[in-house]
Formats: C-alpha cells, sequence, structure tokens
C-alpha cells in the first residue's frame, strides 16, 4: 500500500497550494470527514465538492463508498427519512501524486459495464550514491556514481482508483470488494469493476379475475394438453351470488430509476392506470378494505360483461328458455347456486350444476354438486345424479339412471331405472333396479330391490317376472374376528397376572420378609417404638431383605400395567359389541300385500367383495336376481304379506 501524504485540507485564510478548503457542510472530527446533511442546500452540493475534490489532484483516503455514492444519487437533502444528520465519507483528503496517478491506466467502457486490466506496477524513485570522504590531510574527497534512478514494486490503491475512475467519467457503480481482490492478486488479471444500475420498469395497474369463468364465451372449453371439447363452450352462464368479488384492482407499482456508471439517472416508465370505480354497473359495488380493492357483487344474480365498456353488471337470476343443446349452449358447467331450465335439455347433454330447477323434459344428463334436484316434468332416457343432496321427479323417469349416495330420490313413476341412494321413494316403480340404506315403494311392479329398509306397500308381479327383495346383512366377520383376537389376549394376561400374583403371595409368604413386613407396618402406623440396639437389628434385617423387596416392586408394577392392560381390553370388547349391534339394527322388511310372485331374500355381501352401488347397470340386475350361496331365502309366494327384522347375533 502507498504511504498516503499529509492531509490536503487547509484553511481558507492561509490556503496553501494543493490545499483544498472544506465546503460550509463538510465537518472534520477526530475519526475524519462527515457531511451534515442539514448543511445540504441543493441535491448538487456535494456533487460539486467531488468534482473540486477530484480536479484539484485529491482524492478521498479511507473513503466509505457505500456512504458516499448515497449521498451523491440516493438521499437528497429533504427526502424526509429519518437518519443521522452527520454522515461519515472518509478519514482525509490527501493529495493524489502525479507518479502514482501515473499507475492507474485506461477503462473499458463497454454496455454499462467498466472492465480493467490489473498488472503488477512499479514506482519509478531516485537514488543518490554520492559518497563523501575524508582524505589523509583532512580535505573531504567527493566519490560514487551520483544520482541513479530505479523501480520499486508498489500497489495500486482502492481509494487512488475511485478518484482516478472518477476523472476518466467512472462516477457510479464501482464494485469495490472486486477491485480489492484483483489488487491483492498482484498478477495480470482483467476484471469488471463498475456496472451501471439499470431500471426496474414498473407494473401497470391490472385487473385480477377473483372467480372463475366470469366471461360469457361461445368458443369451445380448452382441456389439458392444448385439446378442446366441442361439447362444451367455454363460458355459457356465468352466475354469481351477492358479496362475491369479481375482480381486484392491483394498483400501478412505480419502477425504480437506474443510474448509468456516469451517475446519470436511468429514468423508468411511468406506468399506466385505471379507475375501478367506472366499471361498478348495476348489482356491483367497489369495495375496499385491508387486502384491496375490490369489484363485488351486491346481489345474486346473472354477471354480464360489457365488452365495449369493460363494465360489469349483475342482473336477475337467470331463468333459460332457450334449453340445453348442441347448437344454442353445449354442455353447461354452472357455478351458481340456482338454475332454471325452461326448455328441454335435449340427448347427451350435461349440465353440471349445483341446484336446478327443469320445467320441462330432460333427455340429457343433469350432474349435481350437493344442491336440490327437482324436475318437474319427465326424465327420459338420460341421468341424474347429486353427490351431496336429493334429487325430485314430479313426473315420470324411464329408461334412466338416478343416483344420489348422500340423499333422497323420490319418484312419482318409474319405469326400467337403476337408481342408487341413502333413500329411495317411489309411487310406482316398474321393471326397476333399486339399491338403498332405505327403500319406500308404494307399487312394486318386477323390480330388484336391495337395502337395509324394504318397505313395499303393494308388490306384483309384470309378464312372469317377479319381484325380487334383498335384504342386506351387514359383514360381522371382521367384528366377530376382533372380538375373538381382543378376548384370547385378555385372557392371556389374565393368566400372566394370575402367576405373577402366585409369586407375590410366596415371596410375602417367606418368613424374613414376613417378619419384615409386619414390623415395617407397625412401624409406620406408631404401634412399636425401637431402641436404640433394635435399631441396628432393624437396619440389619432391612439389608437382608431389600433384594426381595425390589423383587416384590417389580412383581407388582408389572401386574398393575397387565391389569389396566386387561381393562383396556375390555373396553374396547364392549364397544365392537356395542358396534355389532348398531350395524344390525334396522335391518328390516315389510311387504303389505303381495299379489303376483314376490321373492324376499337376505344377501351378505362380505366386505372384500365389489359394493352393489360400484356395479353396472348390468351386472346389477344380474346380481340381484341371482341365487347362490350368499343369500337365504325368507319369503315366496304370490299372495299375502311379510315381516321380517333382524336379530342382533349372540356376543
Amino acid at each position: 500500500m502507498p504511504e498516503h501524504p499529509a492531509s490536503a485540507i487547509g484553511n481558507l485564510a492561509d490556503l496553501e497550494e494543493g490545499q483544498i478548503a472544506l465546503s460550509r457542510f463538510i465537518v472534520q472530527h477526530e475519526r475524519g470527514l462527515y457531511v451534515k446533511r442539514s448543511r445540504l442546500e441543493s441535491a448538487t452540493d456535494f456533487l460539486d465538492f467531488v468534482n473540486r475534490v477530484v480536479g484539484a489532484g485529491l482524492y478521498f483516503r479511507a473513503l466509505d463508498y457505500s456512504q458516499f455514492i448515497a449521498l451523491l444519487y440516493d438521499d437528497p437533502p429533504g427526502d424526509g427519512k429519518e437518519v443521522a444528520d452527520e454522515v461519515f465519507v472518509a478519514a482525509d483528503i490527501t493529495s493524489f501524486r502525479p507518479e502514482r496517478q501515473a499507475l492507474y491506466k485506461g477503462l473499458r467502457i463497454e454496455n454499462g459495464e467498466v472492465a480493467y486490466m490489473f498488472q503488477p506496477v512499479y514506482l519509478e524513485s531516485v537514488i543518490d550514491r554520492t559518497v563523501i570522504q575524508e582524505s589523509e590531510d583532512g580535505r573531504q574527497v567527493v566519490s560514487g556514481g551520483g544520482q541513479h534512478s530505479s523501480e520499486a514494486r508498489t500497489q495500486l490503491d482502492i481509494d487512488e482508483f475511485i478518484a482516478s475512475a472518477w476523472e476518466k467519467g467512472v462516477r457510479f457503480g464501482i464494485d469495490v470488494a472486486a477491485v480489492q481482490e484483483a489488487i491483492q492478486l498482484d498478477k495480470p488479471v482483467r476484471r469488471v469493476v463498475a456496472r451501471s444500475r439499470p431500471f426496474v420498469p414498473g407494473k401497470d395497474a391490472e385487473m385480477v379475475e377473483q372467480a372463475a369463468g366470469l366471461r360469457r364465451n361461445n368458443a369451445p372449453r380448452r382441456l389439458l394438453g392444448g385439446r378442446v371439447d366441442l361439447r362444451q363452450f367455454e363460458t355459457r352462464y356465468p352466475q354469481v351470488a351477492a358479496g362475491i368479488r369479481l375482480v381486484k384492482k392491483v394498483p400501478r407499482t412505480p419502477g425504480v430509476d437506474g443510474r448509468d456508471i456516469s451517475g446519470e439517472v436511468l429514468p423508468a416508465p411511468t406506468p399506466r392506470d385505471f379507475d375501478l370505480q367506472s366499471m361498478a354497473g348495476p348489482g356491483t359495488c367497489v369495495s375496499r378494505d385491508k387486502d384491496g380493492e375490490f369489484l363485488v357483487t351486491s346481489v345474486n344474480g346473472f354477471l354480464h360483461i360489457d365488452t365495449r365498456t369493460n363494465q360489469f353488471s349483475v342482473a336477475d337470476k337467470i331463468v333459460s328458455h332457450e334449453g340445453v343443446s348442441a347448437r344454442t349452449t353445449g354442455d353447461l358447467l354452472l357455478t351458481g347456486e340456482i338454475y332454471e331450465q325452461h326448455g328441454e335439455i335435449q340427448e347427451k347433454r350435461i349440465v353440471k350444476c349445483r341446484s336446478i330447477t327443469a320445467y320441462a323434459d330432460v333427455f340429457g344428463n343433469i350432474v349435481s354438486a350437493g344442491g336440490v334436484v327437482h324436475l318437474k316434468h319427465n326424465l327420459v332416457g338420460g341421468s341424474a345424479s347429486n353427490d351431496d343432496g336429493d334429487i325430485l321427479v314430479d313426473g315420470v323417469a324411464s329408461g334412466s339412471t338416478l343416483t344420489a349416495q348422500h340423499g333422497c330420490i323420490n319418484v312419482k313413476r318409474a319405469d326400467n331405472c337403476v337408481i342408487m341412494a341413502s333413500q329411495v321413494i317411489i309411487g310406482r316403480a316398474t321393471n326397476c333396479e333399486i339399491v338403498a340404506d332405505d327403500v319406500t315403494i308404494d307399487v312394486a311392479e318386477a323390480c330388484a330391490l336391495a337395502g337395509k329398509t324394504l318397505h313395499v306397500r303393494h308388490s306384483q308381479s309384470r309378464r312372469e317376472l317377479d319381484n325380487v327383495l334383498l335384504l342386506l346383512l351387514p359383514d360381522l366377520s371382521s367384528y366377530e374376528a376382533k372380538i375373538a383376537a381382543l378376548q384370547q389376549k385378555r385372557a392371556a394376561l389374565t393368566a400372566q397376572v394370575a402367576g405373577h400374583r402366585q409369586k407375590i403371595d410366596a415371596l410375602r409368604g417367606e418368613k424374613e420378609l414376613a417378619s419384615y413386613l409386619a414390623l415395617a407396618g407397625k412401624l409406620r402406623r406408631h404401634e412399636l417404638t425401637l431402641s436404640a440396639e433394635q435399631q441396628v437389628g432393624w437396619r440389619r434385617l432391612s439389608a437382608q431383605v431389600a433384594p426381595l423387596l425390589r423383587t416384590l416392586s417389580q412383581l407388582s408394577e408389572v401386574v398393575n400395567e397387565m391389569a389396566a392392560e386387561a381393562s383396556g381390553l375390555a373396553v374396547q370388547i364392549d364397544e365392537l359389541g356395542v358396534s355389532k349391534e348398531n350395524a344390525c339394527s334396522g335391518v328390516a322388511c315389510t311387504v303389505d300385500s303381495v299379489e303376483g310372485e314376490t321373492r324376499v331374500s337376505t344377501l351378505l355381501i362380505r366386505l372384500a367383495e365389489t359394493p352393489l352401488t360400484a356395479l353396472t347397470g348390468k351386472d346389477l340386475k344380474a346380481r340381484l336376481r341371482r341365487t347362490d350361496g350368499a343369500t337365504r331365502l325368507l319369503f315366496t309366494g304370490t299372495t299375502g304379506s311379510f315381516a321380517w327384522a333382524l336379530r342382533t347375533p349372540p356376543a
């Protein structure tokens, strides 16, 4: 490192050549030079001072470059930031000697980057080799070669480098760490020593849709992988409820200005903005809260977006009269709560919704996610399913499939249908396959029914096809296996406890231990007091029986643990027994009147077998009418009545 010259700071009154007077906003303390921010009158005051220092052939010693750059560009006076008034800049201002300036070569500036070729440097010095000697007669004699020049290895200095770069126009973005590292290498190496800071562009204010499928779009729906579904439009009937956030305005974000290596500002463009209030039409309003600014629905209804003005509005609920067809709507995927359709739902068309009321015939497929499916007319050749709700058909269901695994299906009349639900209520059913926990039918004709509770008021055959009623019996094998295993484990524990207790009794019966325990009990109850001699004997006896006492204690702990485990097993056995009884409760069949061939059987479906609800229509029909080892006949006949209930088998 070079030896720094003396300070170049002087007084204005007696300023010498090569010295500089400090500006009024520069104060000097023991540690060094500080900028007093409150005295800066303009954003260029400090910049002018730096130009004056470097222009005078001086440089800042021990410069804090980050503070230096901040004062120059990032912290102009009067910006309102709460920071210290005095900011440290450098330890001193010293002379940048010409021989030192010559060590710093040119910079390569290209595409906002500054590169410098570091290499070993040498400083030329002059050595005086003249020698003065005294002769025999006392005279002084001059000898030697006079003055000679030589070169000595030296190093660059980061503070000088910054000053040299400033003179060459590099006034921002120096990578101090990279420069210092390259200097320490002391070998030829090219490094990027400074970079401009590009501006960070801001973001235009934008509108983010908060609910899916807001816009009516008649284009075919796009699927994963770039495919399209020609049967379904992208969005046909966007429905919303009150209080739904339609869109959110994301405010514009201002950009961050950059800065060129010359110190010039690289301004970021101003982002664009819009007014959300101008987009709020009837039925919508603007809501501002801590989450942001939103366009919100104020009523339930149908959402309309004016593509010309970009205005959102919500009208009353949609009442469609055009029907559902490949030409008018395609398949529908509705997100609203209620949908009314006065036109026909044509064959093979799919309507996915929550609650739907169809006033015309339905030939297609209705898929509900948990509302109410109410068909005011007929369901012909189509299907209706509800994941978590009920299905009502006021007319006739013919050649259709109805499914409501967690709800009730109520049909006035069903012909040639497959019906599966938690509960089924039918006025008249003809040639149907029905599976439900609870089935109630006024008139069943040539049907196959399976359920836990069956009630048929009138049963009759049709064209030599009988009525088949299957009572689904619970598979109790798992309960029985678990109970047997627990009972066996409990019995083993009980036997082990009895064995350990015998060992405990045997230990307690030994003479020394029995004497010790009896005496210890009297001492504990204060029935006996020992003399000094007796206490010596007591301690001797305690030492003799100590191993037996430890064994007795260990056996007692084991017995307690096993007894607790056995009690827990008894509780589990009782709980499984209750579960077994609950599984059997409610299994019953009642037929008020039999007119025509009717067969009532029980059907035991093992847990490992495929559930009836998972079978296809063809397989289900065959399974319900098949007689095998899993079925047990309870009744067969053409007249009379029948009633039967399952009794819980003994534990």
